[in-house]
């Protein structure tokens, strides 16, 4: 399950008590790391050659499911590039408003960790990760 992070969470409590309007993005772009990603959207450790690269996503119905019991889940598969290199033991998922660096919007945990070794390519399958408000 994925939390917002600190920033979603002020952002959507500000809108609500009227202080101020919010924009969501309207590209999300995945992105992975080896670390354990904070609420506050530090801590991101994310690949840094073997073809790397995040996933631009576009925030729309398409790719994200209307929201149950607070969860939005992925109704695509996600895949990563194959990697030319290493990536490491890859345990967290994060979605930001920009290609590098950014603000980080939402982050979780992997269903399952992934030791991401040559010529790999990483897919999250549909439904493999959710955002909640938590």
């Amino acid at each position: 399950m994925a939390n917002l992070t600190y920033l979603s969470s002020n952002r959507i409590n500000d809108r609500i008590f009227g202080s101020t309007a919010m924009t969501p993005p309207t590209t999300y772009y995945l992105g992975i790391s080896t670390t354990t990603i904070a609420k506050d959207g530090t801590g991101i450790t994310e690949p840094t050659d073997g073809a790397y690269a995040r996933i631009a996503i576009a925030n729309n119905k398409t790719n994200f499911s209307t929201a149950v019991l607070g969860i939005i889940d992925n109704l695509v598969e996600f895949n990563f590039p194959e990697s030319t290199a290493s990536w490491g033991i890859v345990t967290d998922w994060f979605l930001s408003n920009a290609v590098t660096a950014g603000d980080v919007w939402f982050k979780g945990k992997l269903t399952v960790s992934r030791n991401v070794e040559i010529a790999t390519v990483l897919v999250l399958p549909v439904g493999s990760f959710s955002c909640a408000a938590e």
